[in-house]
């Protein structure tokens, strides 16, 4: 997915001899009427080729997969599936399966000549066991989502596509995230994030993530978000709470909250108490909320002063800097969002440099070296990614060098938590000699933005 948006909203996924002539084609041109951009591809592709990059790239510029099963299966369909259930994780892509002719519980269970199919190719060794492996447990996962029986007796093809077209219109309308193609060992975090949140339950839950400037906190919220929102009445997302908060005051962003997110009108002339009643009124309904970069315990109150004014079942994600902001009784849970360890480092370094999970072999060794020295930071492995991509061979050991005696200006100045005094520039060089280097690096530790009650903290640690 690209920084700039979404290519498409939907991507169609079927077996061409089965569907093409019929429900595919009416779910398209239904799509394609009510305005929504949809990808499918009607090309005839033998079992064994390779996926190409245009419909690669289709799947993952997509904000929602629908997978069309029929009682036949092709190899090409299960790749296709296994890419949507990757963006799932990684992306929070939303998958809508509709069956066609076959029951859900035959896919999940894998039975029947889903079942014959898949031991079949484990017995010619036509694929390897890991892509086999891949396949049945995406099968699993998609076939236990909520979808369309049609194979259930008085389902019409009409209604099912009208319903369809309805729940995607309905789920596009809401604020949908954006977040970048290049993500490395984000679906862990999603998944426990995920669980402590209790996501598929109707439990009120408030969770803080907290973690330095630059590790990638809003991105894996948005990512969490765009998994919820599809579920929930309202939806909202309210960033860079932190800076709004100190160019336009807290009262700007409380009304932005209630215009934006909470859907309300409300003029600067009306009084704080009004605004007040405004949330707790709106907050009665069902809602999923994201709070970006909260820094100072008054903005909560302010945007969110008692956790009763939740209805059942709302989700609250508020991400911060500062652990301490969090502890309040209002959060049920905190998460401690760290650096990536060297493999998840190293693959997202590759993914920026060479857009590619991993380095050309020429290139294996400087790119150990150049993530020894950049640590295990996203933002600075992006922009470090993106500065040496346009290096030669030849010249990455002179600005390795440069790199390791002095961190690079750049990095500094696109991390959100930049060090802003000298005061705090001494503190970070002082860290540095007290910090377990493997776990900050050299960049890291120049852009910190450190209270000394934390650099003691830690120090004392």
């Amino acid at each position: 997915m690209s920084l700039l948006g979404y290519d498409y909203e939907v991507f169609l996924s079927f077996r061409r001899p089965d569907t093409r002539a019929g429900i595919t084609d009416f779910l398209y041109m239904s799509l394609t009427d009510a305005g929504i951009h949809a990808y499918r591809d009607y090309k005839d592709l033998r079992d064994g080729e390779e996926m190409g990059p245009e419909l690669l790239q289709a799947i993952h510029l997509s904000k929602i997969s629908i997978p069309i099963f029929s009682r036949g299966i092709s190899t090409w369909c299960l790749r296709e599936l296994v890419q949507m259930v990757k963006c799932k994780k990684t992306q929070g892509q939303i998958i809508m399966p509709i069956f066609y002719d076959v029951a859900p519980w035959k896919i999940r269970l894998q039975t029947g000549v889903y079942g014959m199919a898949l031991s079949l190719h484990e017995t010619k060794k036509r694929y390897g066991d890991e892509t086999i492996r891949e396949w049945r447990e995406s099968l699993k996962e998609t076939a236990g989502l909520k979808g369309w029986d049609l194979s259930m007796p008085n389902k019409h093809e009409g209604e099912v596509v009208k319903e369809v077209v309805n729940k995607v219109f309905g789920v596009l309308k809401k604020a949908y995230l954006v977040v970048p193609v290049c993500l490395a060992g984000v679906d862990h975090h999603v998944g426990k994030i995920m669980r402590m949140l209790g996501a598929q339950t109707q439990e009120t839950q408030i969770l803080g993530i907290h973690g330095m400037g630059g590790i990638e906190k809003t991105t894996l919220t948005k990512i969490v978000y765009n998994l919820l929102l599809h579920d929930f009445e309202d939806c909202g997302f309210l960033s860079n709470i932190r800076e709004t908060s100190e160019l336009h005051g807290i009262e700007w962003v409380r009304n932005k909250l209630i215009s934006d997110v909470l859907k309300q009108k409300m003029t600067d002339r009306e009084k704080s108490d009004e605004g007040i009643k405004m949330i707790k009124e709106r907050l009665s309904s069902k809602k999923v909320l994201l709070l970006d970069d909260v820094n100072k315990n008054i903005q909560l109150n302010a945007l969110m002063e008692k956790r009763n004014w939740l209805n059942e079942g709302s989700k609250i994600i508020i991400t911060a800097s500062n652990k301490h902001i969090l502890i309040i009784p209002e959060v049920d849970f905190t998460y401690d969002l760290t650096c990536m360890d060297f493999e998840q480092s190293f693959q997202l370094f590759s993914k920026h440099l060479f857009k590619r999970d991993y380095p050309p072999d020429e290139y294996v060794t400087l790119s150990h070296k150049a993530v020894d020295i950049i640590g295990g930071l996203p933002l600075a492995l992006e922009v470090m990614g993106s500065r040496l991509s346009s290096t030669s061979n030849e010249r990455w050991d002179a600005k390795l060098k440069m790199l390791e005696k002095t961190p690079d200006l750049e990095v500094q100045n696109t991390l959100k938590e930049e060090v802003k005094s000298p005061a705090k520039a001494a503190m970070a060089h002082l860290a540095s000699s007290l910090f377990d280097m493997t776990e900050l690096s050299l960049i890291n530790l120049a852009v910190l933005d450190l209270s000394w009650s934390e650099l003691t903290e830690s120090w004392d640690g």
